[in-house]
């Protein structure tokens, strides 16, 4: 009953913020963590003030958040930690 109950729990993070599509979603637990993150904000900031920089490093934003996310369910034991390393995204 336990593993059922945590399968049903885990399910909808299966893939969540861990694809290469653009519009990856990130996981609820996790999308204070991820916009808190550092590289993520100085990317938000500098895309605020700029259409330009926004859509010429739009790759790069969704890479700082798969990674941040990924950080997280980490940490909150979630997810496993190692597996295959993302191709570098360069803008």
């Amino acid at each position: 009953m336990k593993r059922l109950a945590l399968l049903v729990l885990l399910t909808p993070l299966a893939g969540c913020g861990m694809s290469d599509a653009p519009a990856a979603r990130i996981p609820s637990v996790c999308e204070d963590q991820v916009y808190a993150d550092p590289l993520v904000k100085d990317l938000i900031m500098k895309g605020a003030g700029s259409t330009g920089f926004a859509r010429n490093h739009e790759n790069q934003l969704q890479a700082a958040k798969q990674d941040a996310a990924t950080r997280c369910l980490q940490a909150k034991g979630l997810i496993r930690p190692g597996g295959v390393e993302r191709q570098r995204v360069e803008n």
